[in-house]
């Protein structure tokens, strides 16, 4: 290549250009070979798993002078579709690996990218980023039901529950436990309970109070939350588990909670 005035002088300018002309493709056949090229591993090993770039770095189209990657999201659908005839449609944009366990527990998958395309991509294509911010969103809707709502045996379930969080969390400031409405955390996993750190309450979904078992496994959960401060399925929070777990049956074992459990069914 002999470089002139308006052409490439280095090969970083190249990857440019390159990049340029797939910001603009609308061919879904296409896009799907660049997904293949671009993704970690990529499933198609090429210079362009490397080298290409999708990024506002790659400057303005000078007619309309609109970002490159704004011709991605008018082409969202396109490139949406593609990416989950390669991935699925449950993958979405990894941005940090630390989010891969909150992302998983939502019913995705994390799917990494070659860091020069990924801000380009999401234009388009959902990152873990996005799923858990829309996953908050939905659950900072959640609706508490007031005891007289429930039926005995809820209220029953209830009352365990907030008994035990007495006696295993009473050094631990948890505020309350409440039944309620929650919303589900992602369009594809249900809501059985749920902690909110910044009032230290615990909610645990009216389904799940139908039956002891299920109340205290939801208890467990989310009081392990409170213990550890940790997202859902990390180490941390499944040795917090394990502890209050281990503290419910100590203090079961007791006789603490005997005359709550007259009133208790342990399967709806």
């Amino acid at each position: 290549m002999s470089p002139d005035r308006f052409g490439p002088k280095k090969e970083v300018d190249l990857w440019e250009d390159i990049g340029r002309l797939w910001c603009c493709v609308n061919n879904e056949k296409l896009l799907e070979d660049l997904i293949k090229m671009v993704v970690e591993p990529p499933i198609i090993p090429a210079d362009e798993s490397h080298n290409i770039r999708l990024n506002d770095w790659i400057g303005r189209e000078p007619v309309s002078r609109k970002l490159y990657p704004d011709f991605i999201k008018e082409n969202a659908m396109t490139w949406r579709k593609a990416w989950s005839n390669v991935l699925g449609k449950n993958a979405v944009i990894r941005t940090n690996d630390s989010y891969d366990t909150m992302v998983t527990h939502l019913g995705y998958k994390p799917v990494g990218v070659q860091w020069e395309v990924r801000d380009g991509l999401a234009e388009a294509i959902t990152t873990d980023k996005d799923l858990i911010k829309a996953s908050q969103e939905r659950l900072s809707q959640v609706e508490i039901i007031p005891d007289a709502r429930l039926t005995k045996g809820q209220l029953a379930h209830l009352d365990l529950a907030r008994a035990i969080t007495t006696e295993v969390a009473k050094y631990d400031g948890v505020a309350g436990v409440y039944a309620a409405i929650i919303p589900p955390a992602s369009d594809r996993v249900r809501t059985a309970g749920m902690y909110a750190k910044e009032t230290k309450t615990v909610y645990i979904s009216a389904n799940q109070l139908s039956g002891a078992r299920t109340t205290v496994d939801t208890l467990v959960h989310e009081l392990a939350h409170h213990q550890s401060q940790a997202e859902d399925l990390t180490e941390a929070h499944s040795a917090a588990m394990t502890s209050v777990a281990a503290s419910v049956v100590q203090a079961t074992a007791k006789g603490k909670f005997d005359s709550l459990l007259k009133e208790v069914a342990w399967y709806a």
